[in-house]
């Protein structure tokens, strides 16, 4: 009988034992993955390379009006477009969102927020404005 006692405390702190080393690899991973990451952008940032669109290509990007009808959703704010709302027009992909929404998204990362599309080298010469008057494609 006392030895069905002894085998149960044993197993509880094996099990004990286990769960706390995966807890302590999982924390030294992470560790891991943080300095990579730190080490990562400290080198970007010394060969003076950044992620986003400078102000200059922003303005190169279409922008227009959203149209009547529309019912779109900006994917980065999730808040509906408005009829008479500026809004940005990714090229490429055609993704239309809030321009000051795009504009905060694009000056970090170089694509569409909601496909990841890469963005196509802006065009020399700004677009006219235009009107988005369907969704949309996702």
């Amino acid at each position: 009988m006392i030895w069905v006692v002894v085998l149960g405390v044993f197993l509880v702190c094996l099990g004990m034992g286990v769960v706390f080393s995966v807890y302590v690899l999982m924390l030294w991973y992470a560790g891991l993955r943080e300095e990579a990451s730190a080490a990562a952008a400290e080198a970007a940032e010394k060969k003076g390379r950044k992620s986003g669109l400078t102000e200059e290509e922003l303005e190169k990007l279409e922008e227009g009006k959203v149209g009547a009808g529309v019912g779109a959703e900006c994917a980065v704010c999730l808040e509906e477009m408005a009829e008479g709302q500026v809004a940005r027009v990714m090229p490429g992909c055609r993704h239309t969102f809030h321009r000051p929404c795009a504009d905060a998204w694009l000056q970090a990362h170089p694509a569409c927020p909601l496909c990841r599309a890469r963005l196509l080298p802006p065009p020399s010469q700004p677009q006219p404005q235009t009107q988005v008057t369907s969704p949309p494609p996702s």
